[in-house]
């Protein structure tokens, strides 16, 4: 974890640039980044969807997974941990230090 004390935030190419090799990097925020993501929508806090708006979004985990079945995407439920990250491990993109 690095602090910013009141640096401007990273952009993404720089965050991952300071990471140590390895084998997975899971980022969370970056919402207008153009990266394949998992989408999480607690059903209780009643924010806009992005997901209808964000071609990116490739599938999505709440905790009310009926509510958005048969979707363009895949749904999951936020306890569904193996399918989650079998889903996650299929769709991992893989770049080697040369490109």
């Amino acid at each position: 974890m690095h602090e910013l004390r009141g640096d401007a935030e990273l952009r993404l190419p720089e965050v991952l640039a300071r990471l140590s090799p390895c084998d997975l990097v899971l980022v969370e925020g970056y919402k207008r980044h153009a990266l394949p993501k998992l989408g999480d929508l607690p059903g209780e806090l009643g924010k806009p969807l992005l997901h209808p708006r964000d071609a990116h979004i490739v599938g999505l985990a709440t905790d009310t997974p009926a509510a958005f079945a048969g979707g363009r995407i895949p749904v999951f439920g936020l306890d569904a941990y193996d399918a989650l990250a079998t889903f996650v491990e299929e769709r991992a993109v893989y770049a080697t230090a040369g490109g």
